[in-house]
């Protein structure tokens, strides 16, 4: 068999069809993955039975005294990630057939952790999956083998890695490699049609000491927008070059690693009637089967956070629809009761009932509890994510949890975790060659072939410049001191960097007529990009070290003498804005929205009057359940808060007569967010936990004191008030009611500072100390009923009726009298409760939200729901 090993899958693609066009048979192509696989099938070698990433892993825990035993228990999958990279780096330069030797008597610290990664390498045994087979060829090259392998290399074997090299030493001495020399010489090698022209000259003296006097023809830099301008450029310039006469073979585009460009490419050529060639496949599919083992053991280490459980119920994988699994999310999410339909399925139905019982706190148990979710899962199938590939990944599980089996239950749940990366599948298919079409690379891939117009797209920084390789934990400059004391045949950084520029400049002269670079001056964020480190090296071609300005060879696209641009300027049209009018409803479609089923009228709130005030679409939204369906993670924000602390004060009703103390307090407040927001008790919230602790303790420890002092007694807690106002049945909770002989006083508690309160008070659009002083009157006996706040970031009790001034806390009282203080209020929600009646929805004005705080109230219902931002008007008028 004859083997002709190439650099990558793109030079293999045009080296088969110049074999096609001369009938050749029996020969293979390919690199030198491929030519390892053809040595193991022609010496029938078994694949190592040895998980490499698996062993990496396992042994780097086993070594509690090598570099990274600290690191390892803080970040392990990030330190095992860095250990491969520099163990990879290593073993690439290690020879055929032996094994990394430890460095007598370290001195340094690069040369102890190397000693570590060499006993690392050692104590795993193998090279890593895809080198392996060398290892094993080497073994066996002397034994029988089906047929021999003639090997032609047409690639720079400097730039292979020593044991690579070795192989073909190997099969040299064999008298295998090369045995026709003149036997392929019919396969074209890539020669420029003229060295003399600008282009070459340039291609040859970037990178070079000495610089002749040259300028740049028909070489252009140009500055694009965007990424996405740089694409409609480049489609553009193409398009124009196939139209002119150039074949859709000899252009080639070259875009950056890791990018949509090829993306975008393929879309604009598509439009443009041009066929790309070479693409990477789009990206697979997201790893749901990960996503759902991670969702499902997350949930038990925190089964105080929901996310986790609405995540696994919303998985496609779900034997459930999408929308059933969308609503079992949301009820799970407000702690309602799950229940599915009538006519499910069994799957459907064991499904539920495993994700609502939890198992047992430990291994066997969790894993017969997956393994029975992963058999009820949905019987469609999702390409790329077969069942046999989630068996894989619960025995994966399995061993994860025997590796970790001396932690505690939570510890090893977290460990276990942590290792299963969720991300999005990539696909493993093929590029796919067109004939007469547009070719598009990739940066660093080499072209073999000549092309007449080059495109370099994403001309920025951290692209088509030298990087130097990722080498883990120790630093790639640290590696060239090591190559002297170890005597590993490893390039020095310099060495590398040439032959990256040798390459760079190797692909610059495959053009024969033209090289246009192109690079976006912003990203998607508006951020200023800047251009490639590369610019500067080419700038010294054509400019003196004493006047060197890279930026001198870019030209603005718009503004570019290039012979392919096109440009065409199109004015749009300046669109109307919409006008919104009010809303014109039918009066009995409001009316269905304010009644229940039974025909009953939905009672109004505070906070419900308070949003109609704001904003009558806001209040019809809520009155429809329109809302926004964002899941968001817990986390203690202002409303958290509030809950504690509201929870703390109605503890306190049941202890107001025992005597106050720290601890007491301690017990109400553990218990409140024990109720509440138990995530609180987990470690990364400690310090939220307590600096919430002292804001309720100083709050509630001078309110005890005031009642004690005032002889006010706490008489009812979370009391219910109902009752009709402005024709209009009102319920409401208030949060206490103090009694003091005949006087009541109704307090509201607020995590707030007083001002904004006392604002709307003056305002007179103080609309709660109304309500529920007018609801307390028509429900008890009469006397004085006061109503009020108590602002606990302040410790501040501010009432609508006058309180005498207390050493405890800030007592205040608004200087507008008691009928003034909601007097605007009052007027306004009864104008919008005839507007409805009428059906009449007025929608808010852009000036409304700062009216709004003005009069000391935030506006919520304007900011909170998307529906409402998007219906504003732009009139500027009287909110």
């Amino acid at each position: 068999m004859d083997f002709l090993l190439v650099p990558d899958a793109f030079t293999a693609s045009e080296t088969r069809y110049a074999l096609a066009t001369r009938n050749t048979m029996g020969t293979k192509v390919g690199s030198f993955s491929v030519f390892l696989e053809t040595l193991a099938d022609m010496w029938l070698i078994e694949p190592s039975e040895l998980d490499w990433d698996v062993a990496l892993q396992e042994h780097a825990l086993e070594m509690p005294k090598a570099f990274w035993a600290k690191s390892i228990r803080v970040d392990e999958p990030a330190t095992v990630a860095e250990l491969k990279a520099g163990l990879q780096f290593l073993l690439n330069h290690v020879p055929l057939g032996a094994k990394p030797a430890d460095i007598p008597s370290p001195s340094t610290r690069n040369q102890r952790y190397y000693n570590d990664l060499a006993e690392l390498a050692r104590k795993i045994g193998e090279r890593p999956a895809q080198d392996q087979p060398a290892e094993l060829w080497f073994r066996e090259h002397t034994e029988l083998y089906i047929e021999p392998v003639y090997v032609y290399p047409l690639l720079n074997q400097d730039d292979l890695y020593p044991w690579q090299r070795d192989v073909l030493k190997l099969l040299d001495e064999k008298g295998w490699l090369a045995p026709e020399p003149q036997k392929y010489d019919f396969i074209p090698v890539p020669q420029p049609d003229n060295l003399e022209c600008p282009v070459q000259r340039f291609a040859n003296t970037l990178f070079q000491g000495d610089k002749p006097d040259t300028k740049p023809e028909n070489l252009h830099w140009l500055t694009c927008r965007d990424q996405l301008q740089e694409v409609e450029a480049a489609t553009s310039m193409v398009q124009a070059a196939v139209e002119q006469g150039t074949k859709p073979e000899r252009i080639v585009v070259v875009v950056p690693k890791g990018g949509d460009y090829e993306l975008w490419l393929d879309k604009h050529f598509e439009y443009a009637g041009l066929i790309a060639s070479n693409l990477r496949p789009e990206s697979g599919v997201f790893d749901w089967q990960s996503s759902l083992i991670h969702d499902l053991l997350s949930s038990l280490i925190h089964p105080d956070i929901p996310m986790a459980v609405m995540s696994a119920m919303i998985n496609p994988l779900m034997p459930w629809s999408a929308a059933t699994g969308q609503k079992l999310a949301e009820r799970f999410s407000d702690g309602k009761e799950l229940s599915l339909r009538d006519d499910v399925s069994a799957e459907e139905q064991a499904m539920l009932q495993l994700l609502q019982c939890s198992p047992e706190p430990t291994p066997g148990a969790v894993l017969e509890w997956l393994g029975g979710i992963a058999e009820n899962l949905a019987g469609k199938r999702i390409k790329g994510l077969p069942k046999s590939r989630m068996r894989n990944l619960l025995a994966n599980t399995q061993r994860l949890m025997n590796l970790y089996g001396d932690a505690s239950f939570e510890e090893l749940i977290r460990n276990v975790t942590r290792q299963i990366p969720v991300a999005t599948l990539e696909s493993q298919e093929d590029r796919v060659r067109y004939l007469h079409a547009i070719n598009i690379i990739q940066d660093g891939e080499p072209l073999p072939f000549q092309v007449d117009e080059l495109f370099v797209l994403g001309f920025n920084q951290g692209n088509y410049s030298f990087q130097p390789e990722h080498t883990g934990p120790i630093q790639r400059e640290a590696w060239d001191e090591l190559a002297k004391t170890t005597d590993l045949a490893i390039p020095t950084l310099e060495q590398s960097q040439a032959l990256w520029e040798q390459s760079f400049a190797e692909l610059l002269s495959r053009a024969d007529t033209r090289i246009t670079f192109l690079r976006s001056m912003n990203d998607h964020q508006g951020s200023t990009l800047e251009p490639s480190e590369t610019l500067l090296d080419m700038a010294l071609c054509f400019q003196s070290l004493n006047e060197l300005e890279p930026e001198r060879l870019e030209q603005p696209v718009m503004q570019s003498d290039h012979p392919l641009l096109r440009k065409t300027t199109i004015k749009l049209e300046q669109p109307t804005p919409p006008v919104l009018e009010d809303l014109q409803l039918g009066p009995e479609l409001i009316q269905r929205a304010r009644t229940n089923q039974d025909g009953t009228i939905k009672p109004e709130s505070p906070s419900s009057l308070e949003k109609l005030m704001q904003s009558p679409l806001a209040w019809l939204l809520y009155r429809l359940g329109i809302k926004s369906r964002q899941w968001e993670p817990l986390t203690p924000d202002i409303s958290v808060q509030g809950t504690i602390a509201h929870k703390v004060f109605e503890l306190f009703h049941e202890h107001q007569n025992q005597a106050w103390s720290e601890t007491l307090f301690d017990t109400l407040f553990n218990q409140a967010v024990r109720e509440e927001a138990s995530f609180l008790d987990s470690p990364q919230w400690r310090l939220k936990r307590t600096n919430l602790r002292n804001r309720v303790y100083r709050a509630l420890n001078n309110f005890a004191a005031w009642c004690n002092q005032e002889n006010w007694t706490i008489s009812e807690v979370e009391l219910e008030l109902q009752g009709q106002l402005w024709s209009t049945p009102l319920k409401g909770y208030v949060d206490a009611v103090l009694s003091n002989g005949n006087q009541r006083l109704i307090v509201d508690y607020k995590t707030s500072k007083h001002t904004s309160r006392l604002k709307r008070l003056e305002k007179g659009y103080e609309l709660q100390t109304l309500i529920y002083r007018q609801l307390f009157q028509q429900n008890n006996e009469q006397g004085e009923v006061m109503s009020g706040y108590y602002t606990l970031n302040d410790t501040t009790l501010l009432t609508d009726q006058p309180l005498k001034p207390s050493d405890q806390l800030n007592v205040l009282q608004p200087e507008p009298g008691l009928v003034a203080q909601s007097e605007k209020a009052a007027e306004l929600v009864q104008a919008r409760l005839k507007d409805i009646e009428n059906g009449n929805i007025r929608l808010n004005e852009r000036c409304d939200e700062k009216a709004w705080k003005d009069r000391g109230i935030t506006p919520y219902a304007l900011t909170d729901n998307p529906i409402v931002s998007r219906f504003t008007r732009d009139e500027e008028g009287n909110a």
